[in-house]
């Protein structure tokens, strides 16, 4: 692409960026007083939020940790504490890991926020947080110089394969920029260089050499990181990790049975597990369940699945809770009634033929998720996909159904699971997309394997159904699921389903025990986080007053969560467990009769 043509997209998109300044400084003035707002400039404790419960719960909290007496940091030792996403739920639970950390490393914070937010910067000086750092966007001429230099690189790669391989100092800057393209432009896939390329990879060396400034200036030992990917977390994440900083990263569950303020912490040690699940669970945890509570945690396990699959909407996936007011954004619901089918009438549906095994696609999002894996036999999710798609297009000894993503219509993505399915086998009677108004409790009774992308579908494989799986996925090496080395391996498996056999009792029961880690073990409760959701039902006035009523509350000693981090870091642990459980088998065996939270903190 001629540089002319880029520098004037590159013009267009200052345009934007001015733009949007211009919206949120309305935004600005619709949260803060003007009035307050020169208090606020006067003297600092003033709170200019127009939001009294916001001013109520910072007052509260800034005395709260004023009056614990500060650890002596004589080392002068850091926690960076990112935020990279603004909003104030997931600020907070960064918060509190951040601070958990600094008591254990008696060290100080730092706040690391993508753009300037007077809100979060409030929220973090009432935890005792003074040290703010803002990454910049610097000004028209810096931005030019870094933009130049975008298209020098870009234009030395002759195709998009070789510029996913772009790093600096092992920083993967290409994948970044590719990542940051699909989730934006909603498109699963590209083998070429659009102008978005261009200002994602000015953006990208921008915020590494500010990065790698911060890294140099301050002495820091630990991170506090969520958003592992795209621009500019995977840059800030990869940056910590190659400075040999460990990073922490939050871990919860896409299960609605637990609530939202309960989840794990990820210790990130390692430059090489950059890529790994964040709920790919250490073999030191199974060793550890299979020693004392293996017979409770399959039956909890089982439990879950059992209570999943009766279409208990407290036990689904996220995705799965069928509330389309809060999943696709519409402003009507759009409610679909399910019905139970059987395999013979599934296949007199379809015209199929009944004893021919049929091979569930589970497509993945599109869009997210892409390089959060350290292997994989596909370059991304859609190339998955419609590699599979014309693969299975003619093996039509095995009948398959299409299995689009919830988030192809959450997030509107232009490249769609339907859209691929009508390109490639539209006209292929014995490959279907799958109905949408099937229960999951049916879907067990006709299915003879799971294919899927990343996610295993373990859910399936406590059923004793095989899943065939091209790529690491967070069960990875457990032994249930088929994990291809090579493609031709992935296209020979799916060539010959027919010959796949149900999984053997200790398989089943080992896809039962990863439900239990992953919705139960792993799982912490914070007393300083409430309940929440962060989608369109939020409402942030009630999150603030239920903060401070939580705050009012709060007990240092019943901190369960900081407990348990301190235990992960005494035992050099990957994610926080709750170690009461491990001890308490026999109490833990009761859980599988009812799940329930208030048992769970009973421990």
């Amino acid at each position: 692409m001629k540089l002319f043509i880029i520098l004037i997209y590159f013009l267009k998109e200052e345009i934007k960026l001015n733009l949007r300044r211009i919206k949120k400084l309305y935004n600005f003035f619709k949260t803060f007083s003007i009035f307050r707002l020169l208090l606020y400039l006067v003297n600092n404790s003033f709170v200019p939020s127009r939001d009294k419960n916001f001013r109520t719960y910072i007052i509260k909290n800034s005395q709260k940790w004023k009056n614990k007496a500060n650890l002596k940091n004589s080392d002068n030792k850091k926690v960076l504490i990112t935020n990279i996403f603004n909003h104030v739920v997931y600020t907070t639970t960064e918060i509190v890991i951040g601070k958990n950390l600094m008591e254990m490393f008696k060290a100080d914070g730092i706040a690391l926020l993508n753009e300037y937010n007077l809100k979060q910067i409030l929220l973090f000086k009432s935890f005792g947080i003074s040290k703010i750092i803002i990454l910049s966007n610097f000004n028209i001429f810096v931005r030019l110089k870094y933009f130049i230099k975008a298209y020098l690189i870009i234009k030395s790669y002759k195709n998009m394969d070789e510029f996913l391989n772009f790093n600096i100092n092992d920083v993967e800057i290409g994948k970044a920029v590719y990542d940051h393209f699909l989730r934006h432009s909603g498109i699963g896939t590209t083998n070429k260089f659009e102008p978005e390329f261009y200002i994602f990879l000015s953006k990208s060396l921008l915020i590494y050499d500010q990065i790698n400034k911060y890294l140099k200036k301050y002495k820091i030992i630990a991170s506090v990181q969520s958003e592992l990917q795209f621009i500019p977390g995977s840059i800030i994440f990869q940056h910590a990790l190659a400075n040999g900083i460990n990073v922490y990263s939050k871990v919860r569950t896409t299960t609605a049975k637990r609530n939202t303020n309960t989840f794990s912490v990820k210790k990130y040690s390692h430059f090489n597990d950059r890529r790994t699940p964040l709920d790919r669970f250490s073999k030191k945890i199974y060793d550890l369940i299979n020693k004392n509570i293996k017979k409770e945690a399959i039956e909890i396990g089982e439990e879950i699945i059992k209570k999943r699959f009766e279409g208990l909407p407290e036990y689904q996936k996220n995705a799965e809770v069928y509330e389309p007011t809060q999943l696709t954004n519409r402003k009507k619901s759009i409610i679909i009634k399910k019905q139970d089918i059987s395999r013979e009438n599934l296949c007199k549906k379809f015209d199929w033929n009944i004893s021919s095994p049929i091979g569930v696609i589970f497509s993945p999002d599109l869009t997210d998720g892409v390089f959060q894996n350290s292997w994989s036999l596909f370059r991304d999710n859609l190339t998955w996909l419609r590699e599979t798609l014309i693969e299975i297009k003619k093996i039509n000894n095995v009948n398959w159904l299409v299995k689009s993503h919830p988030n192809d219509e959450i997030k509107k993505v232009v490249t769609t699971t339907d859209s691929e399915y009508e390109k490639f086998c539209s006209n292929c009677n014995h490959v279907k997309m799958f109905p949408n108004n099937i229960t999951m409790s049916s879907i067990p009774k006709f299915i003879d394997v799971a294919i899927s992308f990343k996610s295993p579908a373990s859910e399936y494989s406590c059923f004793g159904i095989p899943a065939i799986t091209p790529s690491e996925s967070n069960c990875t090496g457990l032994g249930y699921t088929i994990d291809p080395c090579s493609k031709e391996e992935y296209f020979f498996q799916l060539q010959n389903v027919k010959k796949l056999k149900k999984l053997n009792n200790q398989q089943i029961e080992s896809a039962k025990i990863f439900i239990f880690t992953q919705i139960i073990l792993t799982q912490i409760p914070s007393n300083l986080i409430i309940h929440h959701s962060t989608g369109l039902l939020f409402n942030e006035e009630n999150f603030w007053d239920e903060m401070t009523k939580l705050l009012d509350q709060y007990n240092y000693e019943k901190d369960l969560l900081k407990k348990m981090m301190k235990f992960q870091e005494i035992n050099n642990d990957v994610h926080t467990m709750d170690y009461r459980m491990i001890k308490k088998g026999d109490i833990l065996n009761k859980l599988s009769q009812s799940l329930n939270d208030e048992q769970t903190r009973g421990f």
